[in-house]
């Protein structure tokens, strides 16, 4: 009785005819398994925590939001280096706004809506590439130190992924709908 023997040996061995019969070899890979599935169970309970509180408290969570993106364009623009920074407030403002779009009516939707672990892994790859682009774009406009630019490229990405979360939305018509998102967030 090993605990982290191979464990389908067992069945390789059986022999033709003969009824399988379990035995206590490789327990110990269940044990990992459930150990490493415990921090997955955790994340997805907080995914599932914060999307309902923010589908309890939209217009508190955009405010919060705005408010946050507003404080990140002064702090990005404050150098004394950045020219246009009144533009290049607004345009972190526009920069960061699919974010808060894709995440406000695509993930939390289908996270309160479906509760299944895709919902919650879409959460997550949402999140985090609509992050991966946004942080792409202030390296970009760290370079060019101008709000102007800074706004054009931003408002290409908000159009870019106004498509795009229109698009999976649509995609998802089974579970999301804009008739069901606008109930789930009280309008």
């Amino acid at each position: 009785m090993s605990v982290f023997g191979p464990p389908w040996k067992d069945i390789d061995d059986t022999k033709a005819g003969t009824p399988y019969v379990v035995n206590s070899d490789g327990w110990g890979w269940f044990a990992i398994f459930i150990i490493v599935a415990i921090p997955f169970l955790a994340v997805g309970t907080v995914i599932y925590q914060i999307s309902s509180w923010i589908s309890n408290h939209p217009i508190l969570s955009g405010i919060i939001y705005l408010m946050i993106t507003f404080l990140s364009g002064i702090i990005f623009y404050s150098r004394p280096t950045m020219r246009h920074r009144i533009c290049g407030i607004i345009a972190t403002i526009i920069t960061m706004l699919p974010l808060g779009i894709g995440v406000g009516l695509y993930a939390i939707p289908y996270v309160m809506l479906d509760g299944s672990f895709s919902s919650a892994f879409d959460w997550v790859l949402i999140t985090l590439f609509a992050y991966g682009i946004i942080f792409f774009i202030f390296s970009i406009c760290n370079i060019l130190r101008n709000g102007i630019i800074h706004m054009i490229i931003g408002v290409v990405f908000l159009v870019f992924a106004s498509l795009l979360i229109s698009g999976l939305i649509s995609s998802a018509s089974e579970v999301l709908s804009w008739e069901a998102i606008l109930q789930l967030y009280g309008f």
